[in-house]
């Protein structure tokens, strides 16, 4: 009862409730607020922290940047800040005024996104994904993955976004992860562009993520593991945070011996075999139950495989893996 005073103590007040409208629409930062409200950054910052501390709202640091974003995990905390938000008047000057500076802001942002895409977009050892089938495999995967839908879904090692967007009809909310900072931002823009509201990123180790266990019941790890010193760490990450019968798809390049790929594109591993993933996957828990393989799209080009994992099993905390 404490908290829910507490939250609609804080609701009181206007400026905190055109910062609540605005962060219904996407994260942004203390400047970004400061820009649109036409307030000091002072009393932002002091809305904020009033606002964080309702539980209302959480920040994340990313290098010397701060995100602020509407909270979630507390459903009497969250259903109060729906209602509130249905409540104001959609018509409200202020609140107009609001979301055309918010236009404004993400506008520039944009703006400096296109600039990265530019500076990226020959650049295979960071994106190369052009000799990917693509669009065979995210058909591949969304049909294993099933029709859901699904309430969470976590993408660890997420890069631009893609996956998250590909997924988005099927998930009520999505989160990515990725320790890189200029592809989070692309991410955002992408994701900001279609229209994403339920789904955002975060920069975060892939191998201890920020989540909570059992939090989610769709996670995907598509081209990361070949990237990893031990790909058994992300899997056994994954099936932590992995709700029981939830999903866990790997998307990775089938065993190969293109040792360029090393040079080329920073790759650690040359792909996977089935008894590497199944066995990874079996000591923490999961049962992989189904397997695809996508031809590579030319010759000297690996094919791709995707693995379908569902978590069956508590893991058994007292057995340590032997690397394959």
């Amino acid at each position: 009862m404490d908290r829910i005073a507490n939250a609609l103590k804080v609701l009181g007040h206007p400026e905190r409730l055109r910062i609540l409208a605005l962060l219904a629409r996407g994260e942004l930062t203390v400047s970004e607020l400061t820009q649109i409200l036409g307030l000091s950054q002072p009393r932002v910052t002091q809305y904020i922290n009033s606002l964080e501390s309702a539980a209302i709202i959480e920040r994340l640091k990313e290098g010397s940047w701060v995100f602020s974003r509407l909270r979630r995990g507390n459903a009497a905390v969250t259903a109060l800040v729906a209602t509130t938000l249905n409540a104001l008047p959609v018509d409200d000057k202020t609140l107009l005024s609001d979301r055309r500076r918010l236009e404004d802001v993400r506008a520039e942002r944009a703006k400096a996104a296109e600039s990265f895409f530019a500076s990226v977009a020959n650049d295979t050892g960071q994106l190369g994904d052009e000799y990917l089938p693509q669009s065979d495999i995210e058909t591949a995967m969304r049909a294993m993955a099933g029709d859901g839908p699904f309430d969470y879904m976590v993408d660890l090692g997420t890069g631009t976004g893609r996956v998250l967007d590909v997924f988005s009809d099927r998930i009520a909310r999505g989160s990515g992860i990725d320790n890189n900072t200029d592809m989070l931002k692309v991410a955002r823009h992408k994701l900001a562009s279609a229209g994403h509201d339920h789904i955002s990123v975060r920069q975060g180790d892939l191998h201890v993520t920020p989540l909570d266990a059992n939090c989610a019941d769709l996670v995907t790890l598509h081209q990361v593991l070949h990237y990893l010193d031990d790909p058994y760490e992300a899997i056994s990450e994954a099936a932590r945070i992995l709700s029981p019968g939830g999903r866990l798809l790997i998307i990775d390049f089938e065993a190969h011996d293109l040792e360029a790929f090393r040079k080329d594109y920073a790759h650690r591993r040359l792909g996977f075999q089935d008894t590497d993933i199944a066995g990874w996957a079996r000591e923490v828990g999961l049962t992989v139950e189904t397997v695809k393989t996508i031809k590579g799209v030319s010759h000297g080009r690996p094919n791709v495989k995707i693995w379908c994992a569902v978590k069956s099993a508590p893991l058994n905390k007292g057995h340590h893996h032997v690397s394959a």
